[in-house]
Formats: structure tokens, C-alpha cells, sequence
């Protein structure tokens, strides 16, 4: 008979704990999601799948939405532990009232959102517009950095060796609209540089525009990116040179009260 040993156990939970905090990822990063997007991006069995979200969502750190078909998102409870301790706490303080004065004079939802490496931003703060259709972006997710205003604008920024190790990968197509090709990208690029700020049209997800500026530390370091979220419907090209110096403004109130604070 075959017993277990000290190592095969501990071996065990690690796969365990591993396993568990790639289903955690996995969902903040596509969240709402069912069991069975999260198998194939995962490559595990749906029943493997279903036992960790159903341990995860006991302890508190996912739960299932009211869908007629069953869809996880992460917690409250799992986004104020994120938040606690967090190197982005002063970013986010510094930055609400300012959004706040850019969903306010645009009439459309503000984001601000930091880089995940070099594959992805992520929402850390938003104030929602009060119109009765407007986007949605629930606070830790986000989008390739490829396919999103935020990302565009935070690529621009960085030197050109940071950039290319993006580029230089696969990238994925989202929409119909997702520019993929390198040299056009970099194209892309130069010209937010040129402007100083990133356009999203419907790239990331299907009828939303977006505009992104960058904000940046006191060395120039690119720290995070504000931008304004709309339904497509509501964005004319005359409202642009508008939007854009709203949100280049934002991002330059950010890093003022960022370095006014410390």
C-alpha cells in the first residue's frame, strides 16, 4: 500500500497553492468569467477548476455573480487586501480628486490605471459617469498594454527598449479594431509621444473610445495613466483636441499633488 511522505505533501499544497493563485489571476484579469473560459486559459480540467473557485469563494477571495449562466469575480474583500500596503495607495489619493474634476467636466468615466509589467494595465481607481449608458471597469482589470489608451500612453513614455520588448511578441487581436502590427504601433507611438496622449477606439473592447495621457514620477518615470472611458456613440473627432488637454491636464494635477505631498 502506498503511503504519503513528508515532501509528497508539502509538494501537494504547494501545486495547490500554486494552482490557486493562477485561478485568482485568471480572474482578475478577465473577470467576469465561467468555469469553462477559465479551463482552456488555464489548460486544466473544469472540475479541477470548479473545486478551487468553490474553495477560494469559502475563504472569501472570489465570488459567483447573479448570471443566469455562473461567472466569478474577485471580492471585496480580496480588492481591500490589494489595497492595504500598497506602493499605489499615494497615487490613488492623489489622483481621486482629480478624476473627479475630469468625469465632471467631461461628463464621462475617469480611470487611473498602472502597468502589470509589460503585458498589461490595470484599473486602480475610477469615477463612474452619471449618464444612463457609459462604460464599466471594475476596479483590477484592465487590458493589454497593445490595445488600451492607458497602455499606449505608458509604452510611449518608456524608453524604446521597453517598448520593443512588447512589440516584439505576439500580440493579440481583441476586436476587429486591435492594431497588431509592429510598425504600426510604433507609428502609434510616436505620434502620442507627438501629442501627449494615446487613443483607444474600440481596440480592447467592441464600441468603446478611450483617451489616455501619462503620469509620470519626479524623474520622468511613468508611473501610472489616466484616461477618459466613453460608449463610441458619444465620441466625435472636434471633441478630441478637448479630451486630449483634459486629460494631459489631469495627469499633470496628479503629478503635482503627488510631489506637493511628500
Amino acid at each position: 500500500m502506498r503511503t504519503s511522505t513528508p515532501s509528497a505533501t508539502a509538494g501537494d499544497s504547494m501545486q495547490s497553492l500554486l494552482r490557486g493563485l493562477r485561478v485568482m489571476e485568471t480572474v482578475a484579469e478577465h473577470q467576469p468569467v465561467g468555469v469553462g473560459e477559465l479551463s482552456r486559459v488555464l489548460d486544466l480540467p473544469k472540475s479541477t477548476v470548479q473545486r478551487i473557485l468553490r474553495a477560494l469563494a469559502q475563504e472569501g477571495w472570489l465570488e459567483p455573480t447573479t448570471d443566469p449562466v455562473t461567472r466569478w469575480v474577485l471580492s471585496p474583500r480580496m480588492l481591500t487586501v490589494a489595497r492595504r500596503g500598497s506602493t499605489q495607495v499615494d497615487l490613488r489619493e492623489a489622483a481621486l480628486p482629480h478624476l473627479r474634476a475630469l468625469t465632471e467636466k467631461t461628463g464621462e468615466t475617469s480611470l487611473l490605471s498602472v502597468p502589470d509589467g509589460t503585458r498589461a494595465v490595470v484599473v486602480i481607481e475610477r469615477v463612474d459617469s452619471q449618464q444612463p449608458v457609459r462604460t464599466f471597469h471594475p476596479i483590477g482589470t484592465g487590458g493589454p498594454l497593445h490595445a488600451t489608451a492607458s497602455g499606449k500612453a505608458l509604452m510611449a513614455a518608456w524608453s524604446a527598449k521597453q517598448a520593443n520588448a512588447v512589440l516584439r511578441r505576439k500580440l493579440e487581436r481583441l476586436t476587429d479594431s486591435t492594431v497588431v502590427d509592429p510598425k504600426a504601433l510604433r507609428q502609434e507611438l510616436a505620434d502620442t509621444r507627438k501629442r501627449g496622449y494615446a487613443l483607444n477606439s474600440a481596440e480592447n473592447r467592441a464600441h468603446v473610445f478611450a483617451i489616455a495621457a501619462a503620469v509620470t514620477d519626479a524623474d520622468g518615470t511613468p508611473v501610472a495613466a489616466v484616461s477618459v472611458s466613453m460608449p463610441d456613440i458619444r465620441f466625435t473627432p472636434d471633441r478630441l483636441p478637448e479630451l486630449g488637454a483634459l486629460v494631459v491636464s489631469a495627469a499633470k494635477d496628479i503629478e503635482r499633488t503627488r510631489t506637493a505631498s511628500r
